[in-house]
């Protein structure tokens, strides 16, 4: 044999050998349909909302163990990844990558934070990765896509909510508006601003910060001239408990209301000393007394924190669409947009957007080291 014909020969082995590794994994690219029936978790399991994101994990776990001894999926157990988006954009898409590409995963709960969940989405629907989300609640996910649920609603309400209550209920005509610049932060503060100066109010500090700022005194010093009625405060635990204490420190007067992430413990301990008059909004919830006990028992916590009930209805919504669907993605969304359930957080259906088709919110005053309804 010359060596042309050995070259042939051997280049039409490796094509062989090229061919097999190629049908295996193209064979094993899609998740099997027998065994486990896994899906993804993103939450900030650690950094300035790990308090949040780590009780969800809990509670998602929870929910799993449940539907797992209940006989899983037709009969597959529900296997979960879970992986840390530290409520930021970056960590968070490179988790969604992650699940997508090693794990296979068909669906993914999550993230907690806006910032987490507008950064991992598009992969997500890229890759017809079905999406719900317990706590993202930024206006601009609406439109997210086909395959984009979210069981807790947009602030396209809550924003709306809170310039009402605080000028028709509080009394306030000048709103003086400190805020972190995510996701979150910016988009509630937009649907606030919008909302209270439509109703007659006067917008007469508006300064952001990045999510990570410790330091709001250039800020608080204009609030501190202008000596608005009401500061509202889109901010996350870490940078609302330094906010509220240079509040103090600085002698300003304004008091101050909040969105639902100042609903946080630890927080309200923090500042239990500060003797400021503090009121933050929350999505009314219809939390059971046996979900509480379940899940306290878990935590060793006293309080059950915000988006916990909503993750663990999302973790049985998915569920519930799994056993009806199985796992194509369209079938999927599919069933998760048909969906009507009686949940531990209230009652869930979603519109064409995939948002709550039903938003209700309640306010708490933080005082005490403790939160309680005043309406």
């Amino acid at each position: 044999m010359d060596n042309s014909a050995k070259f042939i020969g051997w280049a039409a082995g490796i094509a062989v050998v090229a061919a097999v590794i190629v049908f295996m994994y193209v064979g094993t690219s899609t998740p099997s349909e027998t065994g486990p029936i896994t899906i993804g978790f993103i939450a900030p399991l650690t950094g300035d909302v790990a308090s949040i994101g780590s009780v969800a994990r809990t509670a998602t776990e929870l929910a799993v163990e449940e539907i797992n001894s209940a006989g899983g999926i037709d009969g597959r157990q529900l296997n979960v990844v879970y992986e840390d988006g530290q409520c930021s954009a970056t960590p968070a898409n490179n988790a969604a990558t992650k699940l997508i590409n090693a794990d296979r995963v068909i669906a993914i709960i999550g993230g907690v934070c806006s910032s987490e969940t507008a950064a991992f989405a598009p992969t997500a629907m890229q890759n017809k990765i079905v999406v719900i989300s317990e706590c993202s609640s930024a206006p601009n996910l609406s439109k997210t896509g086909k395959y984009f649920f979210r069981n807790y609603p947009s602030d396209a309400y809550q924003g709306k909510y809170a310039a009402e209550h605080a000028y028709n209920m509080l009394g306030a005509r000048n709103a003086a508006l400190i805020f972190h610049q995510t996701d979150w932060g910016t988009g509630i503060k937009d649907v606030f601003k919008q909302r209270f100066t439509e109703l007659g109010g006067n917008i007469v500090v508006e300064d952001g910060s990045p999510q990570e700022a410790r330091d709001y005194r250039t800020a608080l010093s204009k609030v501190k001239v202008a000596n608005p009625d009401y500061i509202y405060a889109p901010t996350y635990p870490e940078g609302g408990t330094v906010l509220l204490r240079q509040i103090k420190e600085m002698g300003i007067n304004s008091k101050i209301l909040a969105g639902d992430a100042w609903s946080d413990t630890r927080l309200q301990k923090d500042v239990a000393s500060f003797d400021l008059d503090i009121l933050y909004v929350e999505s009314k919830g219809n939390v059971t007394d046996e979900f509480k006990s379940k899940l306290l028992a878990k935590t060793g916590g006293d309080q059950v924190p915000l988006c916990a009930p909503q993750v663990y209805d999302a973790t049985y919504i998915l569920a519930e669409a799994l056993k009806k669907a199985g796992t194509d993605p369209d079938k999927l969304a599919d069933a998760m947009r048909a969906t009507k359930y009686d949940g531990v957080s209230g009652h869930i259906e979603f519109d064409a957007n995939g948002d709550m088709t039903v938003a209700e919110y309640i306010v708490k005053r933080i005082e005490n080291g403790t939160a309680a309804q005043v309406q």
